[in-house]
């Protein structure tokens, strides 16, 4: 009989900008977070301290841990410990690397709030056989990107399904509004996003293919650009301009069709913009 683990989830970051709006959320919508095994990880435990500090009282005895998130050993240990692993640490592509590898071998479940595509599909030619053969659960981008993009088309289709019997082949999504801030670390992604890209060509061709995270079978597939040129549309009565974020979110969107072997119909395609 397999032995019960610690902890439920480890917030690993959390002393971040994100990851502190990760535990006030838990705190506050989970109802029984007080009972549940839950922890915190940061590099610093005074900062870990300032944070339960900040937090409600419910939070006092919330159990931290100091880990460097590049030290694969540190890193194993506390995977170790616990079901599922929350990374806000970012930039990913600088620091995510050693946790999503540690879960993919350990077996355990992990999430994150990644926007940089060429990452993810780095991680995916890496990690994704060994996660396989483990059992672990490595899901990216389960912030703004690309939840209401990924659930919201996968929605559509359930609702087309019922109502016509098919699913749609063309997909818009418009962004008409949003609130919320950027965070440091976002706008760190993006600066390193764009290093890669002036470094290396090949990332530059990657982030211009939309199956970029799909099978090697679906890379030929034909699919519109990502980015949508400023245009008047009239189904939504007025002009679009670029969403900078659908070079993340449409290959996700094209991924998860991909993986539940394309009931959104082959030739799917799916364009956002703002």
């Amino acid at each position: 009989m397999t032995k019960p683990l610690p902890y439920d989830l480890i917030i690993v970051g959390a002393t971040g900008f994100v990851g502190g709006i990760v535990c006030r959320y838990l705190l506050s919508h989970w109802e029984t977070a007080a009972a549940k095994n839950w922890a915190i990880a940061s590099r610093s435990q005074a900062k870990l301290d300032r944070l339960v500090q900040s937090l409600s009282p419910q939070a006092a005895h919330l159990p931290t841990f100091v880990v460097d998130i590049k030290d694969e050993a540190a890193v194993t240990a506390l995977c170790s410990q616990t079901k599922v692993v929350v990374s806000t640490v970012g930039p990913y592509a600088l620091y995510g690397e050693t946790l999503v590898r540690v879960c993919a071998t350990t077996g355990t479940d992990y999430c994150d709030l990644t926007g940089e595509v060429q990452w993810v599909n780095q991680m995916i030619e890496k990690y994704e056989a060994i996660a396989k053969q483990s059992g672990a659960r490595i899901v990216h981008c389960c912030g703004f990107d690309s939840i209401p993009s990924d659930l919201g088309v996968y929605y559509l289709q359930q609702q087309s399904q019922r109502r016509w019997g098919e699913p749609c082949i063309r997909v818009k999504m418009r962004v008409k509004a949003c609130q919320g801030g950027i965070s440091g670390g976002t706008i760190a992604s993006g600066i390193n996003l764009i290093q890669e890209a002036i470094a290396d060509p090949s990332t530059r061709q990657a982030l211009g293919n939309p199956y970029i995270l799909c099978f090697q079978s679906n890379h030929g597939s034909d699919h519109p650009p990502s980015l949508i040129p400023v245009q008047n549309d009239p189904i939504f009565s007025g002009w679009t301009a670029p969403f900078v974020m659908a070079g993340i979110n449409t290959p996700i969107v094209l991924r998860s069709n991909a993986l539940q072997n394309e009931p959104m119909a082959k030739g799917f395609s799916m364009r956002k913009a703002s």
